[in-house]
């Protein structure tokens, strides 16, 4: 099979980045695996028009606003990506081989959770790494904010935004200097030291408490946390792209379009890139700029090669 782009990863950016490039006249494959970071999330909260949809939902709308336009998809992973030609052949896990001129990584990222007992039993469901995406939900609750380096003290800042009750965990980290922490004690804000040993809930009524090392359990509803962020595919490092300490590659922008990446012909949108923030409007603002820059690429190569006047082969 023969199209013009392959998208790999069907989340926000993907889908939107296929949408534009469907309205451009352009064969469109869309592959996905069907293992979105948002999966564990109930609700998707800040896309206006669509605040509080499922992401399963948000993603469904999707493909049928792409299908109309000509997109197709695969519901498989995309094991090998090598260049052929002027573009590039893709190996999926099917076993199917595709071609295409240009290829969008839409991979995303995966969150690297602590292995503490219960996090990744709740995580999403009382254990949250974003406070605009869910905090509206369980504001004035009592709230807890893991913080264990000094890069994390300002995000522990907008969860007190959101409840007057709450406790910063350490986790047996040393992360305060001594005006720091007066200032968080003169807030309100109460500080535990002790390293987390447990979370204790459930997915379906969420988080109950926190239990300590030194046997005491700390009553909380909600708990955030951002973790360490890793690339979703192994397709970035055998394309031979560079991720950096954030754990994301870095995009490019240039005068024709922003999603360029070191490798000639292949983009990238979304999460899984420097240049879009972990939200899904900006994801499918993303998408949506990424998709626009490589089918002015399309049109360049078509009219200076004289070319099939943007139709697909």
């Amino acid at each position: 099979m023969e199209y013009d782009v392959l998208i790999i990863g069907g989340g926000p950016a993907g889908l939107s980045a296929a949408l534009q490039l469907g309205r451009s006249l352009r064969s469109v494959l869309v592959c996905d695996n069907g293992e979105p970071r948002n999966g564990p999330a109930a609700e998707a909260h800040g896309y206006l028009t669509r605040d509080g949809i499922p992401p399963e939902e948000l993603r469904r709308l999707g493909r049928e606003e792409v299908s109309k336009y000509g997109g197709e998809f695969r519901n498989s992973q995309v094991t090998d990506v090598s260049r052929a030609n002027d573009g590039f052949t893709s190996t999926l896990d099917s076993g199917e081989s595709v071609t295409s001129r240009k290829v969008v990584l839409a991979t995303g990222v995966g969150d690297d959770l602590p292995d503490t007992d219960g996090f990744e039993e709740l995580w999403g469901s009382g254990v949250y790494h974003c406070p605009y995406c869910h905090g509206y939900e369980v504001r004035d609750e009592p709230l807890g904010v893991i913080v264990t380096n000094q890069h994390m003290v300002d995000y522990a800042k907008l969860i007190y935004n959101l409840s007057d009750d709450l406790v910063v965990f350490t986790d047996g980290q040393d992360v305060f200097d001594e005006a720091t922490q007066s200032l968080f004690i003169e807030r309100g804000v109460r500080i535990e030291d002790e390293p987390i040993s447990a979370l204790n809930g459930s997915g379906d009524d969420g988080l109950e408490s926190v239990s300590l090392a030194d046997g005491r359990n700390v009553a909380r509803h909600a708990l955030f946390y951002p973790p360490p962020m890793e690339q979703h595919s192994e397709l970035p490092e055998q394309l031979g792209l560079e991720v950096n300490q954030a754990g994301l590659i870095d995009a490019t922008r240039s005068q024709h379009g922003i999603g360029f990446t070191s490798v000639e012909g292949v983009f990238i949108a979304g999460d899984a890139s420097s240049g879009s923030p972990p939200s899904i409007p900006s994801a499918v603002a993303d998408g949506y700029a990424v998709g626009a820059t490589v089918n002015m690429e399309l049109s360049k190569e078509d009219f200076e090669g004289g070319g099939n006047n943007g139709q697909a082969p």
